[in-house]
């Protein structure tokens, strides 16, 4: 923990746009604020069922409850008044979700207005270090600041917990941590020297390919096993098999052996990309946590109508893979783009398996960059530190 700040209080607010990464990004937030940092957070979320499928204690039925130690709240259309006395230290808007009009108005009359911040999505865009924690005034007079979580120095950086890098490194005994995680989950324990592989993106057409692929693998001393998560993914593979699949399902077609796992919650499915030696991911939330896992990864981006995603992807690639030598930097960036065009080929795969050693040692090295960057929360309480 970099910085310390005396117990503030803390409002977050956030609407479920993309099934579980919004909700995802904040409640992993409060978490740290509330156990790194010692701060009182209150979360408004508008649909609490999603909160739910990430941490099981929450009782979805309730308008408002404490749970970690964090105050969860039901965003609805009928927000409570708010009076200016009542307002929080600071007020994170998230993703730019809109905060309810009294609860602004509240924030206007108060004799001291609360720091607000608007949390961003990730960007590896080179203008964001120009918008990065800079005030902008709104129409009702108020200074609001973008904040932007990036791998380009001069921003918000990534978030983690305080000792997640200990208890990743913690779980890698594969004798012991990762027998034990599969037989928690109903796995079988992971056959001798697979390769693992975890699936968790949006529904994708290219994964009948990759299913051929990684089936007719001719390397039979390297059985592949791929663990799939229930979720939208799931739609794609029940198409492949034909046949409706369930958690605690495993299939085995040639040289891989499909494993089905419920969806995880969040505490839990770090271990998941502990365990894999590749990990797909979609969203933000999960391509975050891959970064810290230290192992490569396949990023599904969520798909905007303009395809402003594209720029989006293009931009952390040309980062992310910028120390790679060219032939990994080839491999890596056609298969990620194939992936989010749905369509992807044997030579994909031989490219990105021939480069394997390279990005194997890319992404350890890289989760050292990330740490020179500094931790996002780290990041916010020191910009708050300075505001207060």
């Amino acid at each position: 923990m970099s910085h310390t700040l005396q117990p503030l209080r803390w409002d977050i607010f956030c609407r479920v746009i993309d099934n579980f990464g919004d909700i995802g990004v904040c409640w992993r937030l409060a978490n740290i604020l509330q156990q790194d940092y010692a701060q009182n957070v209150r979360l408004w979320v508008d649909e609490p069922q999603a909160l739910a499928a990430l941490e099981p204690s929450l009782n979805a039925d309730l308008n408002h409850q404490t749970i970690c130690g964090i105050e969860v709240c039901v965003w609805k259309d009928d927000f409570p008044t708010t009076r200016p006395g009542d307002l929080p230290n600071i007020v994170i808007e998230a993703f730019g979700c809109e905060l309810p009009a009294n609860y602004l108005q509240a924030m206007l009359d108060a004799a001291k207005q609360p720091i607000w911040i608007n949390l961003e999505y990730f960007s590896a865009e080179p203008w964001v270090q120009g918008f990065h924690a800079m005030p902008s005034k709104q129409a009702n007079g108020l200074d609001k600041s973008f904040f932007f979580p990036s791998v380009l120095p001069n921003t918000g950086g990534l978030m983690r917990e305080a000792d997640l890098l200990q208890r990743r490194d913690a779980f890698n005994d594969p004798t012991t941590s990762h027998q034990a995680w599969c037989k928690q989950w109903g796995l079988a324990k992971p056959l001798k020297n697979s390769f693992k592989i975890s699936l968790f993106a949006y529904e994708n057409n290219a994964l009948e390919s990759l299913f051929d692929i990684w089936s007719n693998s001719t390397n039979t001393d390297q059985p592949i096993e791929v663990y799939l998560p229930q979720g939208r993914l799931l739609t794609s593979a029940q198409a492949y098999f034909d046949r409706p699949l369930h958690a605690g399902d495993n299939l085995t077609q040639g040289n891989m052996t499909l494993h089905i796992l419920p969806f995880l919650p969040q505490s839990e499915y770090d271990k998941l990309l502990w365990l894999c030696d590749l990990n797909f991911v979609r969203g933000e939330e999960s391509m975050v946590r891959a970064q810290w896992a230290s192992k490569p990864f396949i990023w599904h981006i969520y798909p905007t109508d303009d395809d402003a995603h594209w720029d989006k992807l293009n931009a952390f690639l040309a980062v992310y893979s910028e120390d790679l030598a060219p032939a990994a930097k080839q491999a890596l960036t056609e298969f990620m783009q194939g992936w989010n065009q749905q369509t992807l080929e044997l030579q994909h795969w031989q490219n990105l398996s021939n480069q394997w050693a390279s990005l194997q040692k890319h992404a350890h090295q890289w989760v050292n960059r990330l740490e020179n960057l500094g931790e996002l929360t780290s990041n916010l309480v020191k910009t708050i530190k300075s505001k207060v």
